[in-house]
């Protein structure tokens, strides 16, 4: 009778530890992301996934405000799972969280990986920006036009 129950409580911990397994491998977030990215205009499309803590540092300290920014304001912000890259035609393939890539009219253009600091960030942002016609607040400021859309 023992022996039963070893066998079957064996059994039931094998059983919870596969499911927890598969649960593992299942992203969460199972949204379309070839909707929620524009396919015309620039983009800056952020790939995350659950439980990346530079993605949660990165929504603190940029994300809450990256929308009210010029630049956000010149490429507003995309999300999507990095288990849905291949649903974003013409990105190469994710493999770091979090990546930013530029997303123009349906094309990378521009690709940022990780997130160390927000000079980091905003240091290597810009110089892509500016490739498409972004005008920093200097620029601005000196009387050149801002290319806002």
């Amino acid at each position: 009778m023992n022996r039963q129950r070893m066998l079957a409580g064996g059994f039931l911990i094998a059983g919870i530890m596969t499911f927890f397994a598969l649960l593992q491998s299942v992203p969460l977030q199972a949204a379309d992301a070839s909707s929620a990215v524009p396919s015309k205009g620039l983009t800056l499309i952020m790939f995350e996934q659950d439980a990346c803590p530079y993605c949660e540092i990165w929504d603190a300290n940029i994300g809450v405000s990256y929308d009210k920014t010029r630049e956000g304001k010149f490429a507003p912000l995309s999300k999507v799972n990095i288990h849905h890259d291949d649903d974003v035609p013409n990105v190469r393939p994710v493999v770091f969280t979090p990546t930013f890539v530029l997303y123009k009219d349906g094309k990378e253009v521009g690709r940022l990986t990780g997130y160390i600091s927000d000079d980091f960030f905003w240091g290597l942002l810009d110089p892509m920006l500016k490739k498409y016609g972004y005008r920093d607040e200097d620029q601005v400021s000196k009387g050149a036009n801002s290319t806002l859309n």
